[in-house]
């Protein structure tokens, strides 16, 4: 597998990313900051509600620059540690959501409130059966194009007319990629998108999308990651049953061990060592 009201400088996500990266990120009007509604975790605040009250709320904010919703999960939280440009991304999003059931467990042990899982298969699920109006410009990032018509199929049976949803499938690396990057990003903003779904994993999805800023428009910005083929039917997802307990981690590893085997046994073991220093950095303050 980058975004709220600008904080002051005694707010502890601000000083947090003024340590992490360099100075603290802008953050634009558009974010989701109730506090009924979010629980602090590593610095930044996370919304506990359902995907249909986020993608509203998000849809709803007027802005100049993409509206970005990132789906947090213990891998992310890794990455954050070590990766500047991911944390401003992560910085700038106008929301983030717990994706990981341990980011769900840890966020209703530090608030004492219920914690709703959201995934980005949550948040496709608000817009595939039934667009809202903010869906009816849709581009898809995918990682395969099969997957992309796919889902235009979908939604043109839905009700969006032919050429309300646009596709691209970009090529490795294509987030440091200054020239492609500028061309897919005006694109993107020619098709006149209002929903932009990143099916290209993380972190180089958030990345791009902070990187590319205003060029893009003023979409609603989806980074769903495998989510996207999975919606599409050529991934499988795990049976509910394990995704409830928190195993939904292991389906996805026996589908593909080569690819996860370093993210999940060896590189997902730092987690612990974050969220405990987290942990102690809240009870302190």
């Amino acid at each position: 597998m980058r975004d709220v009201e600008a904080p002051g400088p005694a707010d502890p996500e601000a000083a947090w990313q003024d340590r992490a990266v360099g100075e603290p990120s802008a953050a634009p009007a558009c974010a989701v900051s109730d506090p009924a509604t979010t629980v602090r975790l590593f610095g930044y605040s996370f919304h506990t509600g359902t995907a249909a009250a986020i993608v509203a709320s998000v849809a709803a904010r007027a802005s100049d620059s993409p509206r970005t919703i990132v789906t947090a999960n213990v891998d992310h939280i890794v990455q954050l540690a070590e990766d500047a440009d991911f944390r401003g991304a992560y910085g700038r999003a106008a929301a983030r959501t717990l994706d990981g059931m341990p980011l769900v467990w840890l966020a209703r042990a530090a608030s004492g409130r219920p914690a709703e899982r959201i995934t980005g298969h949550d948040l496709l699920a608000c817009i595939l059966a039934d667009p809202p109006p903010f869906a009816r410009r849709v581009f898809f990032v995918a990682a395969r194009q099969d997957a992309a018509d796919t889902l235009t199929t979908r939604l043109q049976a839905a009700g969006l007319p032919d050429g309300a949803v646009a596709s691209a499938v970009p090529p490795f690396g294509f987030e440091d990629d200054e020239t492609y990057g500028r061309a897919l990003a005006e694109r993107i903003r020619a098709h006149g998108t209002s929903l932009l779904v990143m099916g290209v994993g993380a972190p180089k999805s958030e990345i791009w999308v902070d990187r590319q800023g205003r060029a893009l428009g003023s979409p609603v910005v989806f980074c769903v990651g495998d989510a996207l083929s999975v919606a599409a039917g050529y991934v499988p997802r795990a049976p509910w049953l394990m995704q409830r307990l928190g195993l939904e981690w292991v389906f996805r590893f026996l589908c593909a061990p080569r690819r996860l085997f370093r993210r999940y046994f060896i590189e997902s073991w730092r987690f612990i060592g974050i969220a405990v220093r987290d942990r102690v950095s809240g009870w302190r303050d």
